[in-house]
């Protein structure tokens, strides 16, 4: 592919333009097309923060489907952070393409194996729960009616909810499948997605998933030349950019967790029609005696998580059940932490042990093959959350890892507490497992930069890593009209967090702008918490009057993301109360979405122990971890919230920012510098209601 290429398919007059009734030339657009063009070229790494409204998802693609077509040994995977713009690419975005352009190659969508339906495991389940299944109130009877009918086996294509204690019952599952012996095997529905990846040039997949397969490969030394958990591929393009620090963090972080600890044992000891997955098994073996002693290991490792359990959330009272850093010099205050974890390390250890030497000693005939395997898997699996806690617990072995106890509660309420190991710096980890070995990788997202800068979000990912390879930036800001469509309201005397002690003016404050600007717009306002007991104080304090004035509200928490978004966007009147996850990702063009109000600077929580143990090692290197850490990633998630409102060029709106250190702190005029040049008038709380009025129904 060539410049000329470029030129002919996005300029004015173009292959685009000609064959897209809505499409409008975007310098931006054609110019990502090129850098991506020029990656591919010099195997180089790119960086680009492409604006909304850019089509960056178009700029990418079409330089991915020439090399496609000329280089057919390459192969293209493209990784996206949300399983909506995965389906979004998949579906809409490159059928498209391919139609305008009058070419095409063959395109695959890729997604953990987990998110698949078990043809075997789902008629295992059928059979040992025969009464149920003939319910058509339940749902192993819809399971079974939908299975029928899916093509995909997606969970994500299930109509209904999904209750996920069952869904783990029946997905696939790579330690328990049984492979070409499976009777299901060319029925399979993981098998047919994984032999059209194999088939496809271009691949549209996760971050999750790209993080699995490298570290696969990073584990075996293996080259991306090969097959992994996604089959061999040279060029990389990872969408949503600016979330890879944190998804690989999380996929990288070690987990025990008390519930699946259970969750495995319980399993163990199932009942399965007459007899459970052990005792079924307990004729054949060897030893006899080998049975009862794994159930009172069982029994005892039951206890013993129990204990633990128990001992840690007592710690938890003390601390309002937040999540806790630990450090090595907190060992004689853990040593009751510590000698009960060790007891479940040491008992899930034997309790390994014992599952092997039944599955290794015993007659059991072949139709017991699958429940042998899967005896080994869970004790297994018992055994790895064992040793967790094992590593957790020799302070004296830790490396630059961070070692943290989280709370989780579950829907009956039930608190739980996990114990936690996460690498401090996954930017040496990225460099290794990805960017090196790749001939090409192109990096994208909305918000890449602070200042046109990206030597933030490159600190963190470990770019550039070698002055030798090739790295190519590219900052194309949105075509937008900011400056006459969108007004930027940051009230001088907004009320600053007050102390703990005494949050009432504070909420108060909060409470009453926050509706009284709604009643001004009438609605179709986004408003985005920090916190949730924020979210839910304002929400009862503006409820009952939302109500009396007509006023629709949502808030999160009273049903799961796609519904409320569903209703959200599809009533122009309403409003939706939400938290963290909804900061980005939400896509509501039109009057739907006429005002963002963001309630506070989003800040991570100075205690998070990740954010906590990161911030500690800057300063302890002589840096300042609020400074290059705490205001920049505040920044970037704020430039997210930001960019919620304007999603197309006839958008207008309102972005209304309640925090007064935005104009008191010093650290406001680089916040506010980051955010695209808008309309933005001094204003104080007592003129807010006024100025959403004149702009948004004026004809200002």
């Amino acid at each position: 592919m060539t410049i000329n290429d470029i030129y002919s398919i996005f300029d004015a007059g173009g292959v685009l333009s000609k064959g897209f009734s809505g499409y409008e030339y975007r310098e931006g657009q054609l110019k990502m097309a090129e850098l991506v063009r020029q990656a591919y070229e010099q195997h180089a790494i790119l960086a680009v923060e492409a604006g909304t409204g850019i089509g960056k998802s178009f700029a990418y693609l079409v330089p991915a489907l020439y090399n496609a077509m000329e280089n057919p040994d390459e192969r293209t995977v493209i990784a996206t952070s949300t399983i909506n713009l995965q389906r979004q690419l998949y579906e809409k975005d490159i059928p498209m393409l391919f139609r305008l352009l009058g070419r095409s190659c063959k395109v695959a969508l890729a997604v953990g194996r987990s998110n698949y339906l078990c043809i075997r495991r789902f008629l295992q389940k059928k059979e040992e729960s025969a009464l149920l299944a003939t319910d058509p109130n339940s749902d192993l009877y819809r399971i079974d009616q939908w299975a029928r009918e899916t093509e995909t086996g997606l969970r994500s294509d299930y109509p209904y909810a999904m209750p996920m204690d069952l869904w783990l019952d029946i997905n696939s599952d790579s330690d328990l499948c049984q492979g070409h012996t499976c009777p299901y095997f060319t029925q399979c529905f993981h098998t047919k997605a994984k032999l059209r990846c194999k088939e496809a040039k271009i691949i549209v997949s996760n971050h999750h998933l790209l993080f699995s397969d490298a570290a696969s490969r990073l584990e075996s030394q293996a080259d991306f030349d090969g097959d992994g958990v996604l089959p061999g591929f040279s060029r990389l393009i990872i969408d949503e950019a600016h979330n890879i620090e944190d998804n690989a963090t999380e996929y990288f972080t070690q987990t025990y967790d008390p519930k699946e600890m259970r969750r495995q044992m319980g399993i163990i000891e199932r009942r399965s029609g007459s007899s459970s997955l052990l005792e079924s098994l307990a004729p054949y073996a060897e030893d006899q005696h080998l049975v009862d002693a794994i159930h009172d290991d069982i029994a005892l490792l039951a206890s013993q998580v129990d204990t633990l359990d128990q001992l840690l959330l007592a710690l938890f009272a003390r601390t309002d059940y937040q999540p806790l850093l630990v450090k090595r010099e907190y060992e004689e205050k853990l040593s009751g932490f510590k000698t009960a974890a060790l007891d479940v390390a040491a008992t899930s250890g034997r309790l390994a042990a014992k599952i092997n030497t039944l599955v290794e000693h015993n007659s059991a005939p072949d139709e017991f093959e699958t429940r042998i395997t899967e005896l080994r898997v869970r004790g297994t699996r018992v055994q790895v959350m064992g040793e967790v806690l094992s590593t957790f617990c020799n302070f004296a072995g830790w490396n630059d890892d961070i070692h943290w106890f989280n709370t989780e509660i579950s829907r009956n309420n039930m608190r739980r507490v996990q114990v936690l190991i996460t690498p401090l710096d996954i930017s040496s980890l990225l460099v290794e497992a990805i960017f090196k070995k790749l001939a090409t990788v192109v990096c994208t997202s909305a918000t890449l930069c602070i200042g046109d800068s990206f030597a933030f979000w490159g600190s963190r990912v470990g770019l550039p890593y070698d002055e030798e390879r090739p790295f190519l930036t590219g900052v194309f800001p949105s075509p937008f009209d900011f400056k006459r469509r969108l007004l930027l309201l940051t009230p001088m005397d907004a009320v600053i967090t007050a102390p703990k002690q005494d949050q009432e003016p504070y909420v108060s404050y909060i409470s009453e702008t926050i509706y009284q600007c709604i009643r001004s717009s009438e609605g179709g306002a986004l408003v985005l918490f920090t916190s949730y007991a924020m979210l839910k104080q304002v929400k009862e304090r503006i409820r009952d009057r939302m109500a009396e004035n007509h006023l629709s509200m949502y808030c999160q928490g009273e049903a799961d993301r796609y519904t409320l978004l569903s209703k959200f966007i599809q009533e122009n009147d309403s409003s939706l109360l939400a938290t963290s996850s909804f900061w980005e990702g939400v896509d509501a063009p039109g009057q739907t979405l006429r005002m963002v109000i963001i309630v506070k600077l989003p800040f991570q929580v100075p205690s998070d122990p990740v954010f906590k143990a990161r911030c500690d090692a800057l300063d302890a290197q002589g840096g300042s971890g609020f400074g290059q850490l705490g205001i920049p990633s505040a920044t970037m998630r704020l430039k997210q919230g930001f960019g919620r409102l304007l999603r197309t060029k006839d958008d207008r709106g309102i972005v209304l920012i309640l925090d007064g250190r935005l104009m008191t702190k010093g650290y406001g005029v680089t916040m506010l510098r980051a955010l695209p040049p808008c309309f933005h008038p001094e204003s104080v709380t007592s003129t807010l209601g006024e100025k959403i009025e004149d702009f948004l129904f004026g004809g200002t």
